[in-house]
């Protein structure tokens, strides 16, 4: 009868390490970075290509990212892009910070989108893609001023 019980007990034991009484808690692995405020003016330089232009589409343009507004990881202003000339086009937008701190996303008014990495705490990365006619892909590198 003894060695029944013990039986009994050892199985029992096994059952419930089986089952995942010693697994490790996973609940801090998805903690949200802390969020930088990206509040204020970056600017900097465009390049890219665009279809039917080529490589050379955005020689010498710069762009222009004023956050207004920013609440949690959600933010927006106004983006300003400019030539030789003066300024070719100003619009609206928004955009998130991933949970680590550092991923961007954006998307522009009458725009296409962009990802981006805020490479240290005054300068970010974007590249921009937009699939209308003409298409066009460009890498935006800004600091903030």
């Amino acid at each position: 009868m003894k060695m029944k019980a013990v039986i009994c007990a050892s199985m029992l034991l096994l059952a419930v390490l089986i089952s995942g009484c010693t697994t490790v808690s996973q609940e801090n692995t998805g903690a949200v970075a802390d969020t930088p405020s990206l509040l204020g003016n970056w600017s900097g330089t465009i390049t890219g290509y665009m279809e039917g232009e080529g490589y050379n589409a955005y020689s010498g343009n710069t762009m222009t990212m004023r956050i207004t507004e920013q609440n949690g990881r959600i933010f927006s202003g106004e983006f300003v892009f400019t030539n030789q000339t003066g300024v070719w086009k100003t619009t609206t937008g928004a955009g998130a910070i991933g949970r680590d701190g550092r991923t961007l996303t954006l998307v522009q008014n009458e725009g296409g989108y962009s990802t981006g990495t805020l490479v240290a705490p005054d300068e970010i990365e974007f590249i921009y893609s937009n699939g209308d006619k003409p298409f066009a892909i460009t890498v935006d590198s800004l600091k903030k001023r």
